[in-house]
């Protein structure tokens, strides 16, 4: 197709390409520079991981390189066009990426702390640092400069940017809040030198008349102070922004990019307050309320920002590298670099004095400042990015008077020549010594407890690297492979141990050395010197408060915690951590919980205000004539019209207020008679209660207060009367005041609206329980994961110990706190379980959908779709109520785990269940009684002491586990009892009411013979028994296991919720386990049929097991209980309903699909017989026992729970005195 061109007033136009060919047009040069620096820079990363040079220093260094071949070759110059751009644009590009992303990523409760301090540095000792920077500059230069210029140049070099001293502090370990303090000068003292520099530069170019003392203070005021306030407005709108959107990572990142911008260039042009100030305080309140962000935006929300920062400094050091080649280089003679070495000795000195002259305040205020910190913050006073755009900005400023444009330019290349020269120094010099002197003053030692704690990890990976050959040597694909480079590949070395270093580490942990006993040389191990336990143990615990802090951030990542609670959970550790030998403040924790303040108040006064009505609860008067006022008064339309007539009476009032004096004499008299009117209809409607009440009238509130208008109306009257008849004497003023008093009235349509402030007053109360049931619900789950990992933590037996009770005792006092709150306020509990409860199948929905598109059974779209859908549902859950009624005891009690999804097995345990009623110190069972029975907790709370019935103790164990006491609480839905009823053993533990509570109680003969009657299929009523104290067996079992690391509680039971117990026969001696992707040995004992490995329950089965033995009655007297999740190709299918038909039916299909021998087929014959037989026997047992299963089995939805509660027996109130009802021996 030939391409047809169209002549035009400005060229011929190409139609087929649509460019112009009359005109040239530019090539995209800076977009090739831009990128091609990009691209260098990810290079010189790669390179520099071997090469320990500052990133930055070598980027200008070719960034100089490319400015040298653009002076040298024209053809080259296009390439460098970007450095002619104009200064500010590049200023207002990347300065606030690079304020943004420095505040954004510090840690906003260490930087609060220490925000004092870090003001100190930055504003008084900036401006203390630029004027010693200005005087050595007049008097050591010889270019002339005077005060304006001087100052301005000690503004520019002033600004730090400590980048690379930061990132080393934090590779070493070194104090964090070292860290914080230097990196938050920096960001302050950025904002603070760019107002005092953008003052100085325009007495530069414009003169020393352009601005006044006074412009300069207030201009100060208004920029230092305006643009913190603007940056905190608006950190809370984007806050309150964030907080309702909901997992979208692209809203979310556009947010906080758009944000940061429009912070920055509204602040600057049009609000003319700091940008740079408004940016820091805007990162560092999304940072302190990082939990507006989603949780799983949130992480890649950071790596943006750290990606846009790195992309910044890469294009402004090459690009200052090119300038300065360009522009600063010229006119460069012999006395510039003296005067540059000799300004970068003045620099370091004037930092030194300028820390030491603070330091009396430094050491008082924050994190206090010790002469080694303060060392490091004179040696990290680095420069960098933010000077050098100053810089630039200096070098391509032209001032208003020609006559001084050549002064200003050599004025604006020496500034830019120093500026660099100071950059690379304190970057080549500084920063590459200053591990060095980290090194000399100690600050890069690592302590014992952490090369301890190293030690410790290393050896845990280890020994998982050794358990994985282990298990993967025994694989049929892998067996034959070269398993010594394996090991060799797979080694995990200690970062800390290092050839040099081992004698020293061997010393640090001395302690672990053994000694000698003079008197019978026997080894005695050494124990740590005080100064080293106490290293140790505040070593431990930081580390369990960055364990708990962890887990909080975990559970809120899960949709377990409120982004309130897991703010007010975070603080708490925050805030031990500061404190030396502090841990969470459980008191601190309660008060989330605790209901003060306005709201408390104002519901007490206003109930008691209703209190005192007599509306309610006045008996009919004898009276006949009475009687109708009583009826009347009592009437809703009564008060209706009392409302209606108080609001036609408030118009006339509003008139006769606002109107002038003429025109109300003119309508005086209508006026009056109005009044009188409503005073009369005032009247009646009293007399009407007053006959109606009685006595009872005058003791109410409201009504008192209707007498006090009536009063107060007559008393106007009077007045008003007064007037019209001309008496003397009286200020007109006081006729306008008690027309405003008329105004009064309208405060009776309160009344209708108090119940509904007492609703809001009460939603607002439940928010707050609700959210201190948050809390304390997360800080208990914090403290059992944290318990599991102490042991981790430290070695030294002591601290462990102490660690571990004081992680026991706040977790108990919790629970119990936690178990009051339940028992005053029901409907919260209930609210923040459902909650916690709805998010918890959404997330094991939303991991499905996942792993069916890992297997390819889902694509994307409709894995999309699905999460969507999840998502939406996860959404909803941000707007949950705060209350919801408790369920009644029916409901509850269908939800324990062995009644499940059968009615029959319900309607037996209900009909043989005892509704208890308990006070506060009822004993529900004694440790060593025998079993009489189970409790099922329906409300209140139980106190329980003694052994830990979710794990049953070994033979040889027993008498060790039993003398460790366990104290724990249980609420509503736990059930008492099971283990003592299945292993028929001694009760554990006591079980006392911590509260009044209310409970099922099932006789344990009950219990029995129902485990006789329902001994077949699903019913089978042990089996179920078994199965949920297995799962509770084996979640504590799984949960130690290296297999498992990093499981939760809840991931563990919804992955054992799969598996069943395994049947064993009477005089089975084998056990195939190979069809089982785990197995648990909850009861009894077990040989591997290889190995012949003894194994005692409760504990793991290797999945490398394939059969178990089971040794006979003389090698063990408990059953032996074994519990497995099949694998997925195994699952069994579970009927739900088992009847004769569906055996027979089952026994059809089994024969139709396999062949058996004659003689197989008769045992399987014989075997249907007996469970035909059976279920026919049982079915006629059921029938004198009351139970028919068809008629159960057809009862379903409100049918079935009206059935269950009419079967319910009274409450049996008991006597404490007497304690439990004891099982009739005769029965």
């Amino acid at each position: 197709m030939d391409n047809i061109t169209v002549p035009t007033d400005s060229g011929v136009v190409n139609v087929t390409t649509g460019h112009k060919t009359g005109h040239a047009h530019d090539e995209p040069f800076v977009i090739l520079f831009i990128f091609s620096s990009l691209f260098v820079g990810a290079f010189i990363r790669t390179v520099l991981k071997k090469i320990h040079l500052p990133y930055t220093v070598v980027l200008m260094a070719i960034g100089m390189s490319l400015g040298l071949i653009s002076r040298n070759f024209v053809d080259f110059q296009p390439y460098t066009a970007m450095a002619d751009m104009d200064p500010h644009l590049i200023l207002h590009v990347f300065l606030p990426i690079l304020i943004f992303e420095s505040a954004f990523a510090m840690e906003a409760h260490t930087f609060i702390k220490s925000f004092f301090q870090v003001v100190v540095l930055a504003i008084p000792g900036l401006l203390v640092a630029s004027v010693m920077t200005a005087l050595l500059a007049m008097y050591v230069f010889n270019y002339g400069w005077d005060w304006s210029e001087a100052m301005m140049f000690g503004a520019i070099l002033s600004a730090t940017d400590p980048v690379a001293v930061v990132a080393l502090l934090k590779d070493l370990g070194a104090s964090k809040q070292l860290g914080i303090v230097i990196e938050g000068e920096s960001l302050l003292n950025d904002g603070a030198a760019i107002v005092i520099f953008n003052v100085f530069l325009d007495l530069t170019l414009e003169g020393p008349q352009s601005k006044t003392i006074g412009e300069i203070f207030l201009y100060f005021v208004q920029v230092a102070f305006g643009g913190p306030a603007f940056g905190f407005a608006v950190g809370k709108i984007v806050t309150f922004w964030l907080a309702h959107i909901f997992n979208d990572a692209l809203t979310e990142i556009t947010i906080t990019l758009a944000s940061t911008y429009v912070t920055f260039y509204v602040g600057e042009a049009v609000l003319n307050v700091s940008g740079v100030l408004a940016v820091v305080v805007l990162g560092v309140v999304l940072s302190a309320e990082r939990t507006s962000i989603s949780p799983e935006v949130e992480a890649f929300l950071h790596r943006f920002w750290e990606m846009l920062a790195y992309l910044a400094n890469t294009l402004i050091f090459i690009l200052v590298g090119v300038v300065v080649t360009l522009r600063a280089i010229q006119g460069v003679d012999g006395n510039d670099w003296f005067y540059m070495i000799a300004l970068y000795f003045g620099i370091n000195v004037i930092r030194a004095v300028t820390i030491a002259v603070f330091s009396p305040i430094l050491k008082r205020i924050g994190y206090g400042l010790t002469w080694k910190n303060g060392a490091i913050m004179t040696w990290g006073g680095l420069r960098g990015a933010v000077g050098l755009a100053l810089a630039l900005l200096v070098a391509q400023s032209r001032p208003e008077d020609e006559s001084r444009h050549d002064y200003i330019v050599i004025l604006g290349n020496k500034v830019l020549l120093h500026t660099a020269g100071i950059v690379i120094l304190t970057l080549l010099v500084n920063a590459t010594t200053i591990g060095g002197l980290l090194a000399v003053l100690g600050m890069s030692d690592i302590s014992g407890p952490k090369r301890m704690a190293m030690a410790s990890a290393v050896r845990h990976l280890n020994d998982t690297q050794k358990r994985t050959q282990g298990i993967l040597k025994t694989d049929r694909f892998l067996a034959d492979a070269d398993w010594e480079i394996v090991q060799k590949m797979t080694d995990v070395e200690d970062p800390y141990h290092t050839l040099n270093e081992e004698a020293a580490l061997e010393n640090l942990v001395n302690y672990r050395k053994m000694s000698i006993c003079p008197e019978c040389s026997t080894d005695v191990p050494n124990e740590p010197s005080p100064n080293e336990f106490k290293e140790m143990e505040n070593e431990a615990r930081l580390r369990m408060l960055k364990a708990e802090k962890v887990s909080y951030w975990k559970q809120f990542e899960h949709g377990m915690l409120s982004r309130e609670a897991v703010r007010k959970l975070v603080e708490a550790t925050e805030l031990a951590a500061d404190i030396e030998g502090a841990f969470v403040d459980v008191m601190e924790i309660k008060k989330s919980w605790s209901i003060k303040g306005i709201y408390p108040y104002l519901k007490r006064k206003l109930e008691k205000w209703i209190d005192g009505s007599v509306d309610h609860g006045i008996g009919e008067p004898d009276n006949i004539l009475l009687r109708v006022p009583f009826h009347i008064a009592n009437h809703v339309g009564f008060e209706s019209t009392v409302y209606t007539v108080i609001t036609l009476n408030l118009i006339p009032i509003f008139i006769e207020i606002f109107m002038d004096e003429s025109t109300i004499k003119m309508y005086s008299t209508t006026f009056q008679e109005i009044n009188y009117t409503f005073l009369s209809l005032y009247i009646l409607e009293a007399t009407i209660k007053i006959m109606g009440f009685r006595k009872a009238y005058f003791l109410s509130h409201w009504n008192q207060f209707d007498l006090f208008i009536i009063i107060v109306s007559f008393v106007d009257i009077v007045l008003d009367l007064a007037k019209v008849q001309g008496t003397s004497g009286f200020n007109p003023g006081i006729f306008k005041a008690l027309k405003m008093v008329r105004l009064v009235r309208m405060l009776r349509l309160w009344k209708p609206a108090i119940p509904k402030i007492i609703d809001f007053l009460n939603k607002r109360i439940n928010m707050q329980l609700s959210f201190g049931y948050d809390v304390g619900k997360g800080y208990i789950v914090g403290e059992e994961e944290v318990g599991k990992l102490i042991v981790h933590m430290v070695d030294h037996q002591q601290i462990s110990t102490a660690m571990k009770k004081i992680s026991q005792q706040g977790k108990l006092f919790v629970i119990k706190e936690l178990g009051l709150l339940q028992k005053e306020h029901p409907g919260i509990a209930v609210a923040v379980k459902t909650r916690q409860a709805i998010r918890h199948v959404l997330n094991n929905i939303r991991d499905s959908i996942n792993e069916l598109r890992g297997d390819g059974l889902l694509d994307e779209m409709e894995c999309i779709k699905l999460e969507q859908m999840v998502e939406i549902r996860m959404k909803r859950l941000l707007s949950a109520p705060s209350t919801i009624p408790p369920p009644p005891p029916a409901l509850l009690i269908r939800n324990v785990s062995w009644l499940k999804n059968s009615l029959e097995l319900l309607s037996f345990v209900t009909n043989h269940a005892k509704l208890l009623s308990l006070n506060h110190g009822d004993v529900l069972c004694r440790r060593g009684d025998r079993n009489v029975g189970i409790f099922v907790i329906l409300s209140g709370m139980v106190r329980i002491e003694g052994v830990n019935e979710d794990r049953i103790p070994r033979q040889k164990d027993r008498k060790q586990v039993i003398d460790d006491q366990l104290l724990d609480y249980m609420t509503a839905g736990n059930v008492i009892g099971e283990i003592s009823l299945l292993t028929d053993r001694p009760r554990s533990a006591h079980a006392v009411c911590e509260t009044s509570c209310t409970c099922f109680f099932i006789k344990s003969e009950d219990m029995k013979l129902g485990m006789t009657l329902f001994d077949f299929g699903d019913l089978d009523l042990e089996k179920r028994l078994w199965t949920a104290c297995a799962i509770r067996f084996s979640t504590f079992v799984m949960l130690s296991q290296p297999n498992f690391e990093g499981w939760t509680k809840e991931r563990a039971r919804y992955y054992l919720d799969k598996g069943h117990v395994l049947d064993i026969y009477p005089g089975q001696k084998l056990v195939d386990i190979s069809d089982y992707s785990d197995c648990f040995l909850v009861q009894g004992k077990v040989i591997n049929a290889v190995s012949h490995q003894e194994m005692e329950g409760a504990c793991y089965i290797p999945n490398t097991t394939l059969k178990l033995i089971l040794p006979t009655e003389k090698y063990t007297t408990a059953k032996t209980i074994l519990f497995g999740v099949p694998k997925e190709q195994a699952l069994p299918v579970l009927a739900s309903k088992i009847s004769v038909m569906s055996i027979m039916d089952g026994a059809k299909a089994a024969a139709q699909n396999s062949t058996l021998c004659l003689r197989h087929a008769s045992i399987q014959r014989a075997n249907l017989e007996q469970k035909i037989s059976t279920t026919l026997a049982i079915k006629a047992s059921s029938s004198r026992l009351g139970i028919n299963l068809r008629s159960i089995q057809s009862k379903t939805g409100t049918k079935d729970k009206q059935s269950t509660q009419s079967k319910l027996p009274p409450i049996n109130k008991v006597d404490p005195e007497e304690g439990l009802p004891q099982p009739d021996p005769k029965a």
